[in-house]
């Protein structure tokens, strides 16, 4: 007898942790959104420190929360943490290859970091997925030359006084 009882219990407690993870899943779907909505109402550069917390506790919830890693990519641009803006670029990249957005964000921190040739690639990427990439600042990085060395006068020859 002892046997049919725990027969019926199981089926019971087995139902029961699955509702309460499938419940705890869309609980802390909601919350991450939830943070992720506050992070936007922070999203200025006086409160990037704030967007910054919000975004990550969004994050932290959500690990493959692409619009969340590229939030906190512009509020650490805020602050000229552009390390850590292009590794959440990237990751959102990761994440979403198809979300151009990402690419031009990372496309302006690496002009700003001199890395001309990937921002020239980031914006062409972000232009084919649809992204409205700002014709001043295509035409500006279209004008950098791929190389330094084409800008620069070949050295003189040595001549000894």
């Amino acid at each position: 007898m002892g046997t049919i009882k725990i027969g019926k219990l199981i089926y019971p407690v087995v139902c029961l942790v699955i509702f309460i993870s499938v419940v705890n899943c869309y609980c802390a779907e909601g919350k991450a959104e939830e943070f992720f909505k506050q992070g936007e109402k922070n999203s200025t550069v006086e409160n990037a420190d704030s967007a910054i917390f919000y975004y990550s506790e969004a994050i932290k919830i959500n690990p493959e929360f692409v619009q969340a890693y590229n939030n906190r990519g512009i509020a650490y641009v805020w602050k000229k943490k552009y390390d850590l803006a292009i590794a959440d670029f990237s990751k959102a990249i990761e994440l979403d290859p198809e979300y151009g957005k990402a690419y031009n964000n990372r496309a302006i921190v690496y002009t700003y970091e001199g890395e001309t040739d990937k921002a020239r690639q980031d914006l062409y990427k972000a232009q084919r997925l649809g992204i409205a990439v700002d014709p001043k600042f295509l035409k500006k990085i279209k004008a950098i030359p791929s190389t330094p060395e084409s800008i620069f006068h070949k050295p003189a020859p040595y001549s000894p006084k």
